[in-house]
């Protein structure tokens, strides 16, 4: 109903349009008029009714065609629009297909699409040093500087990002020196980056510069570069380097000693780092130091390891060595490895049988290989062979004891 009573509108305006035309022609033309227009020599003549006609004409013409060109206008710019815009999306579906292969590992492809659509990317800096890797990586390290000369052309405050990738590649590469003033050149550029300090971290230990890593040791630990277990490991590292580099045939006891004195205090109570500075000194024959040092750390720190090297330590005075020892020994009775020591320090006093004593007493606490061995040696020089073969053989299979099950023959008698 609706449809059909439009059409019946429709008709009904279209008739009463015609019927309307028709009247107003029939006026017009029993309505006598006369227009008269001179410009200069000319004139023309004609109806006041043609005149507006052609007036009402000319009009409706210039509208029309400013209305085609207007449109005209604004299908070129959609096209044009079409073209560009397309030409974006295109080079941000290419970055992103690089980025992938990028990430996958397929250099070829990754340099290919990075590098063709970085003119057209919204972040071309990514194209360019995502191209860079990629091209190192294929082993064109021309095109790899090539690639982040342009990256810094792009932007010039990305000068952090390209140097990070470039030490990335030198570190990568081994070339641990270049790696080095390239990171330098960052640190100066952003000095608590942890990223930086992470790669210079790497770079520095591997050319064993132990100075330039314990310099940046609080900023690691600041930054929280590396977690607590790696920086023990890095501080335990750089000291113990120190230590061994200043004990070196072209130093002395004093280099030894400076370099001691700039370990942390908190690092001389370190088992490992203390038996490094004592075997340094007894080396440098000052053993007197050596001695001193490691009593005043068994003292204020109980270690197994120091307290079996201790009976190794050739003192200038061997009876104090062994009082000293014999005062720990009524704090920690039962200790095995104290025993042993004490053993020992009774064979450099000459005191036999309480050598023996001693060794005796660690091997029922704990059979080590070496209280065997010292207890066979001692028994051997007592002419007590048979006893000290059999020391022997019992700290030989101390040492041997993860043998594999395999078949034997019988024992023979005689």
């Amino acid at each position: 109903m609706r449809e059909g009573s439009k059409v019946k509108w429709l008709f009904f305006a279209l008739v009463l349009a015609l019927f309307g035309g028709n009247v107003l022609y029939q006026w017009m033309l029993n309505q006598p008029s006369y227009l008269l227009i001179v410009i200069g020599h000319h004139s023309w003549e004609t109806s006041v009714w043609f005149a507006l006609i052609m007036l009402a004409l000319t009009v409706f013409l210039i509208w029309f065609g400013l209305w085609l060109l207007r449109g005209g206008f604004r299908g070129i710019g959609n096209q044009l629009q079409k073209v560009f815009v397309g030409a974006e999306v295109r080079g941000q579906r290419q970055t992103a297909a690089g980025l992938i292969y990028f990430i996958e590992g397929n250099w070829r492809q990754a340099l290919r699409l990075l590098t063709r659509s970085a003119p057209v990317s919204s972040a071309p800096l990514v194209n360019y040093l995502g191209a860079a890797r990629s091209a190192y990586e294929l082993g064109d390290e021309q095109q790899a500087n090539s690639m982040l000369a342009k990256a810094e052309e792009e932007n010039p405050n990305a000068g952090l990002a390209v140097a990070l990738t470039q030490a990335r590649m030198q570190l990568l590469a081994k070339k641990y020196e270049q790696c080095a003033a390239t990171l330098e050149r960052a640190r100066k550029l952003s000095p608590k980056h942890p990223v930086v300090l992470d790669l210079l971290r790497q770079v520095l230990e591997q050319l064993q510069d132990w100075q330039g890593l314990e310099k940046i040791l609080p900023q690691l630990k600041r930054q929280n570069v590396v977690d607590e277990h790696e920086l023990e490991r890095l501080s335990r590292l750089v000291y113990i380097r120190q230590l061994q580099q200043a004990g070196q045939q072209d130093f002395s006891a004093d280099a030894i000693e400076s370099a001691w004195q700039k370990v942390p205090k908190n690092w001389r109570q370190s088992p490992e780092v203390v038996l490094i500075y004592v075997k340094l000194l007894e080396a440098e024959k000052a053993a007197i130091n050596a001695e001193s040092t490691l009593r005043k750390v068994l003292q204020k720190q109980w270690n197994s390891q120091l307290v079996l090297y201790y009976g190794l330590l050739k003192g200038a005075d061997v009876q104090r060595q062994l009082l000293t020892a014999e005062g720990w020994l009524k704090e920690r009775p039962g200790n095995a490895e104290l025993l042993l020591t004490l053993g020992r320090l009774c064979m450099r006093n000459q005191l036999w049988g309480k050598a023996r004593d001693y060794f005796e007493s660690s091997l029922k606490i704990q059979g080590s290989p070496e209280a065997f061995a010292e207890m066979a040696r001692l028994l051997a020089h007592l002419g007590e062979h048979k006893r000290s073969t059999e020391y022997y053989q019992q700290g030989l299979l101390l040492t041997a004891d993860h043998l594999p099950d395999l078949p034997m023959p019988e024992v023979r008698n005689g």
